[in-house]
């Protein structure tokens, strides 16, 4: 019996500004009409800056309102940014951390789902010299799969892309995750059955294949990033992604494109959520 989950991310919701609202409603209103067996949300659920408690308890109070069970993975914007090669001025740190458990609870997460091992991680913290959570959730990691039944497919969550092009990669890039974290995370699932890997964070929607594991870039529920003429590795649409499992077989599309309004960061000011989505002001 085949399993429905949907992928959700980059929602970037707030308490004061309405933007991306319009989206975010229709998004409930098509999970209510043919609700998955399942929601996964791979990050940045507040709208920009992870220290405003109010986003983070008005983007939980918006979760509570799936028509089905959800987990969700931390975003740059919700803990801060990778220490290593992170594009934001706000890096994570403890007390970003502490945060996210106040308001969402745990920040990494394995369970069984479909006849598959679904497993979240912390992208944020894989590399972050001088944080304990670091060697947490490696060991976190080892333990789990060590304990797990070995013959499950699984499907790892994680909010950036793990590269751009390819994991031999070695330059640092903000979009995804740098080379060392990559090399750890790769590396606690070798000999695994590794089959789909699924992140957000580009707000690009991309599905491709690679050494027998399906990668799936999520776009955001909200707004497209980046002027028109930047390069793009996927499709520059609003949306979400709609898996089906089938034994150890993936299939996914993306909806919501045709519905959704096609917001564009780089039409807005700071002060509507635009280009480094600044705080208002308490």
């Amino acid at each position: 019996m085949s399993f429905r989950f949907v992928q959700l991310s980059d929602m970037h919701l707030s308490a004061r500004r309405t933007m991306f609202r319009d989206n975010w409603e229709q998004v409930l209103e098509m999970l209510a009409a043919d609700p998955p067996d399942l929601i996964i949300c791979t990050g940045d659920a507040v709208l920009g800056d992870p220290d405003v408690e109010a986003d983070h308890a008005y983007a939980r109070s918006q979760l509570e309102r799936l028509p089905v069970p959800w987990r969700i993975i931390p975003g740059n914007h919700d803990v801060g940014d990778c220490r290593i090669a992170g594009g934001m001025d706000k890096r994570v740190n403890e007390a970003r951390l502490a945060r996210w458990a106040r308001h969402w609870g745990e920040d990494r997460w394995a369970f069984e789902a479909g006849g598959w091992l679904m497993i979240g991680v912390n992208a944020h913290t894989l590399n972050a010299p001088g944080l304990p959570q670091e060697a947490e959730q490696l060991a976190w990691l080892d333990q789990t799969l060590a304990q797990a039944d070995q013959a499950l497919p699984i499907a790892l969550f994680v909010h950036k892309p793990l590269f751009m092009d390819h994991p031999s990669e070695t330059v640092e890039e903000q979009s995804s995750l740098d080379p060392e974290a990559r090399r750890r995370l790769l590396a606690a699932f070798t000999g695994r059955r590794l089959k789909l890997v699924a992140s957000g964070h580009k707000h690009q929607y991309r599905a491709f294949d690679l050494d027998g594991t399906r990668h799936v870039w999520g776009p955001s529920t909200s707004v497209i990033n980046g002027v028109p003429q930047a390069p793009d590795w996927g499709l520059r649409e609003v949306g979400f992604v709609a898996y089906t499992l089938d034994g150890a077989r993936v299939r996914q599309r993306l909806v919501g494109r045709d519905v959704l309004t096609r917001h564009e960061a780089y039409l807005l000011g700071p002060e509507d959520g635009g280009p480094g989505w600044a705080p208002i002001p308490a």
